[in-house]
């Protein structure tokens, strides 16, 4: 049987998980922890063949940073990255770490065992896109690449002159970008596209 870690710091979430290892028949609980920093002291006390990785966890510690320790000191122990964001750059920040696979919880929870058996067969699990939500009276899908990148510094709090900058275009331009997504969305503000985008985990900074 594989050995299983998993690091999640909501409860529910957590126990759930564990039960799905219990009971898959081909999978073993090797540990189960809230805190990312603490998964490299686990696999050392208790080795792990895969490691399921939430990325926002307890004390704000990042499940990227800790994915990125762990395929350094332990190559060959195999990291899916579980989380309920649905952030675009998360996938690429994902490939960045090293992380092998990844799984969103918001799609279901039925598919995670066929995700792990071919992680654990060698695959990179991949989707193409993140899940799909519904931004007043838009889609995620319609936002732009340029859109989203405007998108992640609004909420990050920035000017237009300060977006503009950090993009190296025009003001007018990046006001033109906020235009078109309030005329899809619906809003009158960008101050509640912000605030909605980021309440529906489209776009999460410092992780």
């Amino acid at each position: 049987m594989y050995r299983v870690l998993i690091v999640e710091d909501q409860r529910m979430t957590r126990e759930s998980l564990e039960n799905l290892i219990r009971q898959s028949g081909r999978y073993s609980l090797a540990d189960s922890i809230s805190n990312a920093a603490l998964a490299e002291m686990c696999c050392m006390r208790s080795p792990a063949d895969l490691v399921l990785m939430d990325v926002c966890t307890e004390n704000d510690e990042s499940g990227f940073d800790a994915t990125q320790k762990l395929k350094a000191h332990f190559p060959a122990t195999k990291v899916v990255i579980v989380t309920s964001m649905l952030d675009w750059g998360y996938l690429a920040r994902a490939r960045e770490v090293g992380a092998d696979s990844i799984w969103f919880k918001d799609v279901g929870g039925e598919e995670l065992l066929s995700v792990m058996d071919r992680t654990m067969a060698g695959q990179s699990v991949y989707p193409d896109k993140t899940p799909e939500v519904k931004v007043g009276c838009a889609s995620s899908c319609e936002f732009s690449a340029a859109e989203i990148r405007v998108l992640r510094l609004l909420v990050d709090g920035m000017t237009y002159r300060e977006m503009a900058e950090a993009l190296g275009v025009t003001t007018d331009c990046v006001k033109a970008h906020i235009s078109s997504m309030l005329s899809k969305t619906g809003y009158t503000s960008k101050t509640k596209l912000a605030a909605v985008v980021t309440s529906k985990k489209l776009i999460v900074n410092g992780f």
